[in-house]
């Protein structure tokens, strides 16, 4: 699947599972605040020495492979939501990083 098609795949599972059926996890704050979290959960198993760990869960992922997946579904459903083709942004934003300066001028990290 593209970009877009998962991004259609996990809104609709979103859907069943009841959250956007109020609309109440449907504005950006809310959309940011659950991606942040995701991002939250990645560095707390990095801060508790589990990062490479086996998940919680019973599936075959390390901490690590689960958050960030976990991250990747938060923005894509985010983006289905919001009417955003991301197949098409993040081509478009990964063919400007391409272009720019080593460190983008300097940045450190």
């Amino acid at each position: 699947m593209n970009l877009d098609q998962w991004a259609d795949t996990v809104w609709h599972t979103a859907v069943e599972h009841g959250f956007h059926d109020d609309g109440m996890n449907d504005d950006i704050p809310t959309l940011c605040a659950n991606l942040h979290g995701e991002v939250s959960e990645l560095w707390e198993a990095y801060r508790n020495g589990d990062i490479d760990e086996q998940c919680d869960k019973p599936i075959p992922l390390t901490c690590a492979e689960e958050e960030l997946a976990d991250i990747i579904i938060r923005a894509l459903d985010c983006a289905k939501q919001k009417g955003i083709n991301i197949g098409r942004a993040v081509r478009i934003k990964h063919e400007y990083n391409v272009g720019r300066p080593f460190r983008h001028g300097g940045k450190l990290a």
